[in-house]
């Protein structure tokens, strides 16, 4: 039985390599590809199974026997083996990495900015989940409920959720303990972040007891004073450096979550170097246009020049990092979230190694479940949302066609739509391209690229370019 969508070349392709098959072997050695083609699938987060799934998956399953004569059947239908059996080996060398990082990093799974409350004791000025006004929250029991339906509609899949506990302040909620410990009873994927400021030992050791992931710690600058007046609150930078050595004295996986802005833009060289100090591994992301993010724009807010900046530096400890071989070996934090993109992988190893996790994650690796439920496409809040979660099947979401088209890329609208980098892309971040266009299939506003030279693109694209210039 097919769990995952396949592209329909791939699937006629595949018909033709069952016909060479001996006939009484098909029975049983197809749903067999069909699962190691879906595993592969997965395996680079991909939403449709395509020729390099299935025919990898094949190698993982045929026995060394038959091996030879499937190369000649393989061959005979047109197949660059050759090239695939290398692909193969590059993606088995890069999953052993991925093996050595915590559970909730492997490709495949979703992330849930699960916005369990508003409190917080903090007031940065970037942030883009604070509604301003302190809203009621939904129970432990109705919690709970949205975590089995939302993993037991991606388990269909063959995918997992990771649940990461937002606000606000994740740690101001009384029973997050509770909701943890349902998660670790059903052996769920759960992650935190944190400002530090409540993050004692007492709650680090329930962390531990409720087999969290990781944790996020966030801060935003090197410099105390800065750190205090971005973030509202006196001695911040304390607070997170105590939150990073509970984490490291408990054995928990720790990332520094460090939002990127007009305020630190010139720091970002050291805020990796003192992350890494303090035995944190550096997670940048760029400052979303929403809520109070926006209310504060001009101080906040990332022009076109500092967003390349931004890419350029992403782009030293991340592609350069690729290109010289060592993608086995790259943080999976460092391709995380990377975008705007503007690569175009020049071999498989490239590909494999970056096609899983840059661009607009939105539908793809990352989602968020609002203090009421709302089920939104991307991370932070959005006017665009498909359903609640507390009374909407999440089966059904995620066959739902707005569902495919956000995963999918295809209703980019504007100058992204006709852009040679869509495929790896996804137009920028959907979650401010929609606060200042409206749209949440609008043209990412920031990006510095111009269409002024041409790459190989897909059918999507053509098709895109097609109805524009119609």
């Amino acid at each position: 039985m097919k769990v995952l969508e396949w592209e329909k070349e791939t699937e006629e392709l595949f018909g033709k390599i069952l016909e060479k098959m001996p006939e009484g072997f098909r029975p049983s050695v197809k749903p067999m590809i069909i699962e190691a083609a879906e595993k592969r699938c997965l395996d680079r987060n991909g939403a449709y199974i395509n020729e390099a799934d299935v025919i990898t998956g094949i190698f993982d399953i045929i026995p060394e026997a038959f091996k030879s004569m499937l190369v000649e059947d393989l061959t005979s239908l047109g197949i660059d083996v050759e090239r695939y059996l290398e692909l193969k080996e590059i993606k088995d060398r890069l999953k052993v990495s991925w093996q050595k990082l915590e559970r909730g990093f492997h490709p495949g799974n979703i992330h849930f900015a699960m916005y369990i409350t508003d409190k917080c004791n903090q007031k940065c000025l970037h942030c883009a989940a604070d509604d301003q006004v302190i809203r009621p929250e939904l129970s432990t029991e109705q919690w709970c409920q949205i975590i089995e339906n939302v993993e037991t509609g991606l388990r269909k899949q063959g995918r997992h959720a990771c649940f990461v506990w937002f606000g606000g302040e994740p740690t101001l909620r009384k029973d997050i303990g509770e909701i943890m410990r349902f998660c670790k009873e059903k052996d769920y994927i759960h992650a935190l972040i944190t400002n530090g400021v409540s993050f004692n030992e007492e709650f680090v050791k329930m962390c531990k007891e409720n087999n969290i992931s990781h944790i996020f710690v966030s801060f935003d600058s090197i410099d105390p004073k800065k750190n205090d007046e971005i973030r509202g609150f006196p001695n911040s930078l304390d607070y997170a450096k105590k939150a990073i050595e509970l984490c490291l004295k408990y054995g928990i996986f720790v990332c520094s979550s460090i939002t990127v802005m007009k305020q630190n833009i010139n720091e970002i060289e050291e805020l990796k170097t003192l992350s890494e100090k303090w035995g944190s591994q550096p997670y940048f992301r760029c400052v979303v246009k929403q809520n109070r993010a926006a209310d504060f724009w001009g101080e906040v807010g990332l022009n076109k020049e500092e967003y390349k900046k931004m890419y350029d530096f992403k782009y030293k400890h991340a592609i350069e990092t690729i290109k010289k071989g060592k993608a086995g070996t790259l943080p999976a934090y460092e391709i995380y979230d990377m975008v705007p993109f503007m690569e175009q992988p020049e071999n498989d190893k490239e590909m494999t190694a970056i096609e899983w996790g840059v661009g607009c994650l939105a539908c793809r690796t990352m989602m968020g479940i609002g203090i009421d439920g709302t089920i939104f496409p991307a991370g932070y809040p959005t006017t665009l949302t498909l359903g609640n979660a507390l009374v909407d099947n999440f089966e059904e979401v995620l066959n739902s066609q707005l569902y495919k088209d956000i995963r999918d890329r295809k209703k980019i609208k504007g100058k992204c739509a006709s852009c040679h980098h869509l495929k790896y892309c996804g137009g920028g971040c959907r979650v401010t391209a929609e606060y200042i266009t409206g749209d949440f299939f609008g043209s990412f506003p920031f990006c510095w690229h111009e269409n002024d030279h041409e790459h190989d693109i897909d059918d999507v694209q053509k098709e895109q370019i097609e109805l524009l210039e119609g």
